[in-house]
């Protein structure tokens, strides 16, 4: 096992005593001692980074080279044309896999964190090696975490620009349908922009908050995948009230279309001016006679526009970092109360 060597401070009479080694050089220890993982993790990201940069050029060059952009604004991109159904069938997967991927790391970095780098050393009681070399506990703790932070804070932070980058190509655009449906803004949310990163912060919380707590390397893994599952659950539950949404008032009840504009909600307006969400007009019953048996005035319809897509992303960016600075410093007292 790689040893930390502790750093040497001359007292007056001439003689050496040993010093605590400070975060940096716990961190490299830590860094040693993950080796391994972290050049499979340097690889990775090296081949997910080129392979976003080879899928912006490869998008790119399709779209320019047959006119796709121009089709799909003058007519609906309902993949009836032959090379919008070929660049579908082309890029789609790729696109739509590589957002996938980018929104379960936060996932894999809790994993990592509460498992491998908290929880095993605490069952097997390896963190005792550094504590026996003038390491305190909350230097351990902190060189534990500073590998999986700025790992999340730079790594992330490119593949979710890179991925962003990608994603213009296709879905950022105020008008018309887009040439991959699945890709539309408030599908594509937590792979954008600083969701991912920010996520990836609060799954690092997590993993070091539930390794703390459990102590055992599997079930610490576990619970930290259920917990970013969690958070990622919560703030999709909240994200339509993030930014005021645009209320859109008929007389006909509208149909909750796809394409740019998020729809969310549809109901009528009650007699006192309240909201009756998607009511049950009955088996067989018109819209028009379902109005008249509610006394209602109209139909209402909820959405946000493309144009919400970037302020949601800073407001839910706020609060999952308020989140993660909550969860960092639990974990913190928890060290604090049961190891010093």
């Amino acid at each position: 096992m790689t040893s930390i060597s502790p750093s040497r401070t001359a007292t007056r009479g001439g003689t050496a005593t040993p010093s605590a080694p400070g975060v940096r050089a716990l961190g490299w220890f830590v860094v040693r001692q993950h080796r391994t993982t972290a050049w499979i993790a340097a690889a990775l990201f090296l081949a997910f980074a080129g392979a976003l940069v080879w899928l912006h050029g490869a998008m790119g060059d399709f779209i320019d080279a047959h006119r796709l952009l121009a089709a799909c604004d003058a007519v609906e991109c309902d993949g009836s044309s032959a090379k919008v159904a070929e660049f579908r069938s082309s890029y789609g997967d790729y696109l739509h896999y590589a957002g996938l991927l980018l929104e379960f790391l936060p996932a894999l970095l809790a994993a990592f964190v509460a498992g491998p780098m908290v929880a095993r050393e605490l069952e097997s009681g390896t963190y005792k090696v550094a504590w026996s070399q003038s390491g305190s506990p909350m230097r351990w703790f902190a060189a534990k975490l500073a590998l999986p932070a700025v790992a999340a804070l730079a790594g992330v932070s490119v593949l979710a620009a890179l991925y962003t980058w990608c994603w213009r190509v296709v879905g950022d655009r105020e008008g018309g349908d887009v040439l991959l449906p699945g890709q539309v803004w408030h599908q594509s949310f937590n792979a954008l922009g600083p969701a991912p990163v920010v996520l990836a912060l609060a799954g690092v919380a997590v993993g070091a908050l539930v390794g703390l707590l459990v102590k055992r390397t599997l079930p610490a893994m576990i619970v930290a995948l259920l917990g970013v599952g969690a958070v990622a659950a919560v703030t999709g539950a909240l994200r339509q009230y993030l930014v005021t949404p645009v209320t859109t008032m008929s007389a006909d009840m509208p149909g909750l279309l796809g394409g740019r504009t998020w729809w969310f909600e549809r109901g009528m307006v009650g007699p006192s001016g309240g909201h009756i969400v998607e009511p049950d007009c009955g088996v067989g019953v018109s819209p028009a006679q379902c109005l008249v048996d509610r006394g209602a005035s109209g139909w209402y319809i909820d959405s946000h526009p493309y144009s919400h897509l970037w302020p949601m992303q800073w407001v839910q960016a706020g609060g999952v970092t308020v989140l993660a600075v909550l969860l960092a410093a639990g974990a913190l007292w928890w060290m604090r109360r049961t190891h010093i």
